[in-house]
Parts: C-alpha cells; sequence; structure tokens
C-alpha cells in the first residue's frame, strides 16, 4: 500500500552560517571544497533555502561580481517556485553589490533548468565543458565532462 500525504510548507531563503552546513553535507558533497569557502568569503555568499526554517532543500552560490553557480532543489521540491526565488535572490544581490548583469552555467542535457533560465530572461551566450568527479554505479569515482551553456541577463 502507498499512503500519500499533502504537505505545505514555508521556505525561508538567508545567506548560509557554518551551522547550515552539517545539514547542507547530508545530501551535497560541495560543502568542504566549496560551500564553506564561500561562507567565510567577502565576495560570495551562499543561499540555503530552508524548510520550515530548518533543514535545506536548496542552495545558490553567488558571487557578487555576477555569478550564479550551483543552484539546486532537491527534487521532491521542484517545480513550486523555489529555484525561481532563489535565482531572483541573487540577482537582487549581485545587483546589489553593483554588477550590471548576471551569468551561469548549465548542462546541455538540464533541460528543466534550461527552461527555468530561458524563461527569468536569460540569453544563450556561449558554451563550456566543465569537468568534475562523479560518483559511477559501482561506487566509484570518475572525472567526467560535462558540457554546459553559459547564460547571461542584464540586470
Amino acid at each position: 500500500m502507498i499512503r500519500t500525504v499533502h504537505l505545505e510548507l514555508d521556505v525561508e531563503i538567508r545567506r548560509a552560517v557554518a551551522r547550515d552546513l552539517p545539514a547542507l553535507a547530508t545530501w551535497s558533497g560541495h560543502v568542504a571544497d566549496v560551500f564553506r569557502p564561500a561562507i567565510e568569503a567577502d565576495d560570495r555568499i551562499l543561499l540555503v533555502a530552508l524548510a520550515r526554517g530548518r533543514f535545506p532543500i536548496g542552495h545558490a552560490l553567488v558571487d557578487l561580481h555576477g555569478t550564479i553557480s550551483h543552484v539546486l532543489v532537491l527534487a521532491g521540491f521542484r517545480d513550486q517556485g523555489l529555484g525561481t526565488a532563489l535565482v531572483e535572490e541573487s540577482e537582487r544581490l549581485i545587483h546589489e553589490a553593483g554588477a550590471g548583469h548576471s551569468t551561469l552555467e548549465v548542462e546541455k542535457v538540464n533541460e528543466a533548468a534550461i527552461r527555468l533560465y530561458k524563461r527569468l530572461g536569460y540569453l544563450t551566450t556561449g558554451e563550456t565543458s566543465v569537468r568534475w568527479d562523479d560518483l559511477l554505479p559501482d561506487g566509484t569515482v570518475q572525472p567526467v565532462d560535462h558540457p554546459s551553456w553559459i547564460m547571461s541577463k542584464n540586470l
């Protein structure tokens, strides 16, 4: 038997702090190498989306010079406006810092994210390939190329 329960969650988006990192580490592999340095930097902000103000269900990394990266919403919470809210808050912070445009990279196979960014006014301005370690089904880790679009928007 499968039981379905409808939940409504209040989600708070705010600047991440050190006490958020252990919970992020339960599902993100970027805490030590990307997120911890970001929360200690003056020119970057890690935004965290917290369900009921307590558990992270999404994040975005904002370089105040104009780059948005590491935008992610956990699968069960997608298609409810949280990705839009994270990108819009990222853009607000970039604009407040004095940058006139924002740029991001999105994997070419990530059609849902590409649709989101286009809907928010981003245009494809180039392409790149990013290499990072992927966990393979057999449990090993291997560097894999990820062809990506570069997208930009004037703020």
